[in-house]
């Protein structure tokens, strides 16, 4: 049995393989040839991805935390535990009131 095509049919088939044709990337295109090696490096398999992921998210955190520390130090300049000079609140001992107290001690014997 002969099957025969509309010219509907063709016109429709004619019309879905130009909008695919138009959607492909070229295979020389930068961003196919990094996907491409992306998937062979981590994406291939279950074990390097999921170590990609724990990495990238490992490094992300490490660069919020010292993005997020260097904004604080910033903002808050002099004000910090570690930056305050502690040796403004040293208390001044009097060394002559406490040889004076020995000193009356020994008289007493």
């Amino acid at each position: 049995m002969i099957f025969r095509v509309s010219s509907l049919a063709r016109a429709r088939m004619g019309l879905i393989a130009r909008r695919n044709a138009s959607s492909q990337v070229p295979a020389t295109s930068a961003l196919n040839s990094f996907a491409s090696g992306w998937y062979k490096a981590f994406g291939a398999s279950t074990v390097s991805y999921a170590a990609f992921l724990t990495v990238g998210v490992i490094a992300a955190e490490l660069a919020t935390n010292g993005l997020t520390d260097m904004l604080w130090e910033m903002n808050n300049s002099g004000r910090t535990y570690a930056q305050v000079d502690w040796s403004r609140f040293d208390v001044i001992d009097d060394d002559d009131d406490d040889d004076d107290d020995d000193d009356d001690d020994d008289d007493d014997e």
